[in-house]
């Protein structure tokens, strides 16, 4: 626990004042809380011995009233500061987790679940919630209680309070017990409902192709199972928490027949007890079974905030592998788009990917990219954008390291259309003009889309370019939704331009448009086109052909059909295709 206050002292620190308000509160409303049954004792001794009257009534009524509205007036405040700062505290800490998740590798996204992280940055954050305001908020309200109950209590009988003092080891001793395997259950509950979260959001997203393959009943089968484990689970951490409140009824049951048995005898018998302040001693009782009862929810809250802030912490710990470092020089602030690999070689689980890699790209000149599938294509972008870093050897851009730039500059002066675009679920515009700044971009939007050949197609949308698109951008086809993706890179006027395949699911005549009009906007523009399709790279200064990670063949476009290797071979195929399909 001590840990845990350490962790998330920094987000308490900053509503200090709203806490120490609502503490102030809390001593507040526990002080006339427990003065209202003294009242109450001394307005039962007035009645039992003739001094109660139509004059001095109204003043107990009075301050009985009056204790209670200052008790609640006060509960009111706290409620005001202590439970709105526990919520601002949840925003805090979820804009840190999404600002944290911003910065981390592609790689670590592609080894955890969305739906894991949804439930963490929902289901967990909301428990940790919990622990800043109710558990914090009750835990010191109960600890009050309990101090100006028992001091008001002694005050009427040590020897009756004693008896009551017995039930609080008990308390303690069974949620101790409890809460160990609550922990355990809880943490077992939230992995299950991560799973089913997961499964929801694959199922969401990938609908078209589950009801393409018509497996529907399969997957809600799996859904069911998944449930099932859930209900299973929660059932078990039911049974931890279940015989809480029933356990602390009976110790209190037992407590109360005690103080009734003595406390009865002691009015009975004339003794230094009166009835008054024998009914403000069971009132106090009465008032403190709540507090006692209320530290096993205050425990399972506190069990559940740690074990669910434990989680988050994961993320938060988690250091991405690339980032800026020590070696980076932030006093660079442009790039122009000279590039140059030097020995690059690339692993994973020892097995090369790029071997010994070297080329050069002046700027302002155009690179294509070719060979087999799986043979390195896109770990090249990969390692230019820093995605990934290489296993040996140096990149470099305008001469210095990549490793120098920041990582914002770098990424920014780099426009990626890679193999599979995503798009938002937002307007065909906004996707488009999503990588500049906010304004009136109508234009700049109109003049990229018809370069990409994405303007009639849009006229013909119900809404133009307001027309919004569906998760992902799945009321496009995938040539639309390539082209929207290409435009969204052109728009932002980037120094080094990447298209990776992106014109494998438009036909060869677009395709034929598109590189005409790119062929303008590459100007005097550093450009890399990977592509199948070798006509892509006729108008492109330089073509590398890739194989098991190393060049095997480069040139232009005109000088490698003369050398009648494997990329000669490669366009005699495509051209027959082409050929066939026209006849």
């Amino acid at each position: 626990m001590k840990q845990i206050i350490n962790d998330l002292y920094p987000y308490l620190k900053r509503y200090r004042k709203d806490y120490l308000i609502g503490i102030f509160s809390l001593v507040i409303s526990a002080y006339f809380t427990t003065l209202a049954p003294a009242i109450i004792g001394q307005t039962i001794d007035a009645l039992k011995n003739g001094d109660l009257n139509n004059q001095n009534v109204w003043l107990y009524v009075s301050k009985i009233v009056g204790a209670i509205a200052i008790s609640s007036i006060a509960m009111i405040l706290v409620r005001r500061t202590m439970l709105a700062a526990s919520w601002e505290i949840q925003f805090d800490i979820r804009r840190d987790v999404f600002k944290h998740f911003s910065k981390l590798d592609a790689d670590y996204f592609d080894r955890n679940r969305v739906g894991d992280m949804l439930t963490r940055l929902t289901a967990d954050l909301n428990a940790v919630r919990m622990l800043f305001g109710p558990a914090i908020f009750q835990g010191i309200s109960i600890s009050l209680m309990m101090i100006f109950s028992f001091y008001r209590m002694f005050k009427i009988n040590a020897a009756l309070s004693l008896i009551t003092l017995i039930s609080v080891p008990l308390v303690t001793f069974v949620l101790f017990m409890l809460m160990r395997i609550v922990h355990k259950r809880y943490l077992k509950s939230q992995e299950q409902f991560s799973n089913i979260s997961a499964m929801s959001q694959e199922n969401f997203s990938g609908i078209r192709v589950v009801k393409g393959f018509g497996i529907e009943d399969r997957e809600i089968h799996k859904f069911s199972v998944l449930n099932d484990e859930f209900i299973k689970r929660n059932l078990f951490l039911t049974r931890a928490e279940g015989p809480i409140h029933s356990l602390m009824d009976l110790i209190f049951g037992v407590i109360l027949s005690l103080l009734v048995l003595l406390g009865g005898r002691y009015v009975l018998k004339g003794g230094n007890l009166s009835i008054g302040e024998f009914s403000a001693f069971i009132l106090l009782y009465q008032r403190l079974q709540w507090p006692m009862i209320g530290l096993g929810w205050i425990a399972n809250l506190f069990q559940r905030g740690s074990t669910s802030w434990n989680r988050l912490k994961e993320i938060l710990e988690t250091e991405p592998a690339i980032s800026n470092d020590e070696n980076t020089n932030y006093d660079l602030a442009s790039i122009k788009g000279d590039i140059e690999f030097k020995n690059v070689s690339l692993e994973f689980n020892g097995q090369k990917v790029l071997d010994d890699l070297s080329f050069t790209l002046p700027e302002g000149q155009s690179l294509g990219i070719t060979g087999k599938t799986g043979s390195g294509k896109t770990m090249i972008i990969s390692l230019l954008s820093r995605i990934i870093e290489p296993s040996s050897g140096e990149i470099l851009i305008n001469g210095i390291d990549i490793k120098e730039y920041p990582l914002e500059l770098l990424r920014r002066k780099i426009g990626l259309v890679p193999q599979e675009p995503y798009l938002f679920s937002d307007t065909i515009a906004d996707n488009i003009a999503y990588g500049i700044p906010d304004g009136d971009n109508q234009a700049k939007v109109e003049e990229v889309a018809k370069i990409v050949q994405l303007s009639d197609d849009i006229k013909d949308f119900p809404e133009g370019y307001k027309t919004s698109l569906g998760e992902r951008g799945v009321t496009l086809s995938g040539g639309q939704r390539q082209r929207t993706a290409m435009a969204r890179a052109i728009i932002r006027d980037p120094e080094i331009l990447i298209l990776d395949d992106a014109l494998s699911a438009v036909d060869t005549q677009t395709e034929s448009l598109i590189l005409s009009n790119l062929a303008e906007v590459a100007k005097n523009r550093t450009s890399i086109i990977i592509a199948h399709r070798l006509s892509a790279f006729k108008n492109t200064d330089k073509v590398l052909v890739l194989d098991f990670g190393k060049i095997v063949e480069q040139g232009s476009h005109e000088e490698l059909l003369e050398k009648d290797g494997w990329y000669a071979d490669i366009d005699r195929r495509q051209q027959l295709e082409k050929d066939l399909e026209n006849a």
